[in-house]
């Protein structure tokens, strides 16, 4: 079973939002125990005090994570139990290749992939809702982020990065497809 598979049986959408954004924050510091509170929780999910006390029980009850209680003035940690989603005890805090590349094609990473490198893997679940209601595929969605990655340099977010995220990502997917429909065309045209 990989990450992806292990995260499907998440049904609690609080749950999930929470353990998406300790992995991304594992991923992004390469540490295996970030550390988080309450108030990244609450800013990086919008989700309120009680929906987080809820979801960090299921989520510790799940056994993915740890939680290790810190003094009093420090934030908690909470530690990726890579092994329980199916990797090497030894992986570390990466996601190994294997565990993010989709059957589809031969070794070619999925929306996944692109979504752990460039940080937002924590709103993976809201961009497939949202491409899934526009009808687009894997292709857009990988194109789309890394579009939203590269904007987010020059013009980033200043309240709420999950908003500012859909707006953006929305906007990155029609011009990603645009962008894929002139590339078909253009190699149709070549032919």
């Amino acid at each position: 079973m990989n990450v992806f598979k292990s995260l499907l049986t998440i049904k609690n959408p609080a749950e999930l939002k929470l353990t998406l954004l300790i992995l991304a924050r594992a991923v992004e510091t390469k540490d295996s125990c970030p550390a988080l509170n309450y108030s990244e929780f609450r800013s990086l999910t919008g989700l309120s005090p009680v929906a987080i006390a809820r979801a960090l029980k299921d989520m510790l009850a799940r056994g993915y994570i740890v939680r290790h209680i810190a003094k009093r003035s420090q934030p908690a940690r909470y530690q990726v139990l890579w092994e329980k989603f199916g990797l090497a005890p030894g992986a570390g805090y990466g996601i190994a290749p294997a565990a993010i590349h989709t059957p589809g094609g031969a070794g070619s990473a999925g929306p996944g992939f692109y979504f752990t490198n460039t940080g937002f893997l924590d709103l993976l679940p809201l961009a497939m809702d949202i491409a899934h209601e526009l009808g687009y595929g894997e292709d857009e969605m990988s194109q789309a982020v890394c579009m939203v990655f590269d904007k987010q340099k020059t013009d980033p977010p200043t309240r709420n990065r999950t908003a500012w995220f859909l707006t953006v990502f929305r906007e990155k997917l029609h011009q990603a497809h645009a962008d894929i429909c002139a590339n078909r065309e253009r190699k149709n045209r070549i032919s």
